[in-house]
This record gives structure tokens, sequence and C-alpha cells, in this order.
């Protein structure tokens, strides 16, 4: 049988347990969210016309989980990683061990708004310009 102490310092674990939980999820959540805030401009869906390269319209998808800026294809089931271009507002890069770098840099309108998004990626021979997706 426990004795009231034991049960009074299982319940102050049992409660400590849930204080951290609650801690490390409310930031994770709110890291999530400062950085949606950050690359809102950015966000959202993207259509790309490859069919110079034979592969019709792609759209990519760009957006922040984990506290990760993403990209992924309608033909993908994995994401890419977009790491930030040092001094550089909204160029990045994706690395990928089998198709190379791919370099991501999201261009303003004649409204200077983020409405163009330019990749290119050497190994792929990969150079297009894709439009938001309103």
């Amino acid at each position: 049988m426990q004795s009231s102490a034991e049960k009074t310092n299982l319940k102050f674990l049992v409660m400590l347990t849930f204080i951290l939980f609650w801690i490390v999820v409310s930031v994770s959540a709110r890291t999530d969210e400062d950085l949606e805030k950050k690359y809102a401009p950015i966000l959202g869906d993207y259509s790309f016309d490859m069919s110079s390269q034979g592969f019709g319209v792609l759209n990519v998808t760009f957006y922040v989980e984990n506290e990760t800026l993403l990209a992924i294809t309608e033909v993908s089931s994995n994401p890419g990683q977009m790491e930030p271009v040092e001094g550089k507002e909204f160029e990045f890069t994706i690395e990928d061990p089998d198709e190379g770098t791919y370099s991501i840099k999201f261009l303003k309108d004649d409204t200077g708004k983020y409405t163009k998004c330019h990749l290119f990626n050497e190994t792929m021979g990969m150079d297009v310009t894709g439009t938001k997706v309103e």
C-alpha cells in the first residue's frame, strides 16, 4: 500500500509531466506560427509550366511544419527541407542526394507582392519560373 507521501509525490510527478508536455507543445506550435507569419508572403501553391522538359504543369506547395519550411510537389511523397540563403530574403536551397541542389527564389510582381517563384537545378537541367495559385 502507498503512503500518503508517495501518493503526493506521484501526483506531483504526473502534474509536472503534464506541465512540461504542455510547454513543449505550446512552444512548438508558437514556433510554427512564427515561421508561418515570417514566410506568409511566399507560402502556398505555385504552378510551373514544365512542358519544355516534357513534364507538363507541375504544382509545388510551400508550407511550414514541425518548425521547418518545406516544399512538396504533387507527384512526390517526401517534402524537401528549404534552407535559407544567408543574407537573401526569400531565397532558399534544397539539397537532394540524387537530384542535386535546387535554388529557389521568390519574386515580387509589379504591385510588390510575391507571386512568382524561380526554380533552378543545374543537375536536372531545370530553370523555370512559376506563378502563385490564388
